[in-house]
């Protein structure tokens, strides 16, 4: 009897120890941060993988003129030097919805210092992206895109925003939604 009770401790002995992991998540400030650098770190990479086919930081703008819907033109390579949002959207696509609203409060919250150029490049009519624009409220410029600029600047899902840089040079692309702090922090890093 003496024998199996010496191999139950035995064998108890390595368990009864906890896993280093374990001891990590012992405590639950320590078990948060874990869970959420975990996340942080999931969307960090679903990022980089998704704006893996955008123009890369530090390329020039792809010079380019884009329609207004009253008819204006806008020469890209002509902008006045100055942080810009050039953001790419659909007006079938939910997500760019969602993304309008942070558009238009970054908009809103930084005024003169940042330009911001909507370029809608799926649409059926001029008539339907006004209709479009009137009924989500946005406030910004919007510009009628073509095939041709969506092949400049590589836009294979929607949204895709570009950050360019007061030297007209593109310095972050990101796919799908960003938050306004998302943006507002590439705006100045």
């Amino acid at each position: 009897m003496s024998e199996s009770s010496d191999a139950d401790a035995e064998k108890a002995a390595p368990d009864s120890r906890p896993s280093l992991w374990r001891r990590l998540r012992a405590r639950r400030s320590t078990r948060w941060a874990i869970d959420i650098a975990i996340v942080v770190i999931v969307i960090a990479l679903i990022s980089v993988f998704q704006s893996r086919h955008l123009l890369d930081g530090d390329d020039p703008l792809p010079p380019f003129e884009l329609e207004a819907l009253d008819g204006s033109t806008l020469a890209l390579d002509e902008l006045d030097t100055r942080r810009t949002v050039l953001y790419f959207w659909a007006t079938w696509c939910g997500a760019c919805d969602l993304q309008s609203g942070a558009i238009s409060a970054l908009h809103e919250r930084a005024g003169d210092d940042l330009t911001v150029i909507s370029v809608v490049l799926q649409y059926e009519s001029p008539q339907a992206v006004q209709d479009h624009i009137d009924q989500e409220g946005i406030d910004y410029p919007v510009y009628l895109g073509t095939n041709s600029v969506a092949e400049a600047f590589q836009i294979q899902s929607f949204p895709t925003v570009y950050i360019i840089d007061d030297d007209l040079q593109i310095r972050h692309g990101l796919v799908g939604y960003t938050t306004r702090f998302g943006m507002q922090a590439r705006l100045w890093f």
